[in-house]
């Protein structure tokens, strides 16, 4: 049967064509019922052998068995007359391969993406699952920065038997240990941890560990060379990355890291940081900004430019002397303290006189005659003995005696028609 897109089957419709993956094509499809998106990956009878649809069923049994955040879950198998469909968690992302032919990562978010593939890997080994085919290209990055290891078409149980003959090669090239690449002995959990050291060695030098023509014949006869350690590639790397990737590119397996946490515990030891390597043009011009930005700030903070900006600030009026801004204290600041003397009692004492116009002037229209006459009464003295204190007075000879007037009354003082009673006269 020949998938397509926009068809439907069974519960599923084909929304889309994801890719062509080693067995056959994969496809983007939606369940009619969940709505959830699903991977659909087909292998055909008409292109495969016996033993690529044993590997099938058996990745189909062994994704089954397989539940890991970092893993890709297979959610059902079918088999559609010569056909094997496995329906697979969609994974919305981009393949590590595609990562690094974009450029260098950051190096805390490329170190954290080879501890998520080990962590991965520790579970699968636990459950008795190689997965022998660990490549950038199997490695689904997603946009929130999680891995999913995917296709486990190659991968290999401990318990099942040996499906490759000796001498096939599977898997990629540049990835592979040379125990796969030889053919004499069975792959184990070791060489998927090769695997792994050859991509951390491809994020810290951006270059594949042997070069991306790495010959077989070499690895066959054991004659080929080294890889250049890290640190000699990528100035500022530090020199304990040299020794993890020695260890885990060993041609012994005895001689790699024996398991997936051992290798994560060499890792946690190194700091995760690795200096970028940006393009010299790029890393020049931001070395000029820098620089052009220092001097312009140390240039405006030099007491030099401050002290010249002043002067010519025409709306600021230069500032006064402290001396021309001093306010002369008023007179009577200045005057001589008060007499701490008591006061003296005004009874007794003679008051000053003051010439009062009578009100009648007022009321008939004529003005006061000159004379004794038409000087206002005196107030009457004050009957009680109660003594007016006096302010003090200022001293000096000019100054006047200060005398207290008498208190008189509202009626008193307004009432000028009432008649005074003579000391004769009694109470009526």
């Amino acid at each position: 049967m020949n998938f397509h897109v926009g068809q439907t089957f069974g519960d599923y419709s084909i929304t889309g064509l994801l890719g062509g993956g080693g067995t056959g094509p994969i496809y983007r499809v939606e369940h009619g019922l969940t709505k959830r998106t699903e991977a659909m990956k087909i292998l055909s009878a008409e292109l495969a052998t016996d033993t690529q649809f044993k590997r099938f069923e058996r990745e189909m049994r062994v994704l089954a068995r397989l539940s890991h955040p970092n893993i890709a879950a297979l959610h059902n198998a079918v088999r559609n007359e010569q056909q094997l469909l496995l329906l697979m968690e969609f994974v919305e992302g981009r393949t590590l391969e595609s990562i690094f032919a974009a450029g260098r990562l950051p190096s805390a978010t490329g170190i954290g993406y080879i501890n998520q593939i080990l962590y991965a890997l520790d579970y699968s080994h636990r459950q008795g699952v190689v997965h022998r085919d660990i490549t950038p290209d199997n490695i689904i990055v997603t946009a929130a920065g999680d891995v999913k290891l995917t296709d486990f078409g190659l991968s290999k149980s401990f318990g099942d038997p040996l499906l490759t003959n000796c001498g096939d090669i599977l898997g990629a090239l540049p990835y592979l240990a040379p125990e796969q690449l030889k053919g004499v002995t069975k792959p184990d959990r070791r060489s998927d941890l090769y695997s792994v050291g050859a991509i951390l060695y491809e994020h810290l030098t951006g270059r594949k560990p042997f070069g991306t023509n790495r010959r077989l014949a070499s690895v066959l006869t054991d004659s080929e060379a080294e890889p250049q350690p890290p640190s000699q590639i990528a100035p500022g790397v530090a020199p304990e990355w040299d020794a993890i990737i020695r260890r885990a590119l060993d041609r012994n397996p005895e001689h790699r890291y024996q398991s997936a946490q051992e290798f994560l515990a060499a890792i946690a030891k190194v700091d995760a940081t690795v200096p970028e390597l940006q393009l010299p043009q790029l890393n020049k011009l931001a070395w000029g900004v820098a620089i052009v930005v220092g001097l312009i700030l140390a240039l405006f903070n030099s007491p030099a430019v401050a002290s010249a900006s002043r002067l010519f600030r025409l709306d600021t009026p230069p500032a006064a002397p402290l001396r021309q801004l001093h306010i002369s204290p008023p007179d009577f600041a200045t005057l001589a303290a008060p007499s701490l003397q008591p006061p003296v009692s005004s009874i007794g004492a003679s008051r000053p006189k003051r010439v009062v116009h009578s009100t009648m002037a007022i009321v008939t229209g004529r003005p006061p005659a000159v004379g004794s006459a038409d000087r206002a009464p005196a107030a009457p003295e004050p009957t009680s003995a109660k003594a007016v204190i006096a302010p003090p007075s200022p001293t000096g000879s000019d100054a006047p005696e200060y005398q207290p007037e008498p208190r008189r009354g509202f009626w008193g003082t307004m009432n000028v028609f009432r008649k005074k009673k003579s000391p004769e006269s009694g109470k009526r």
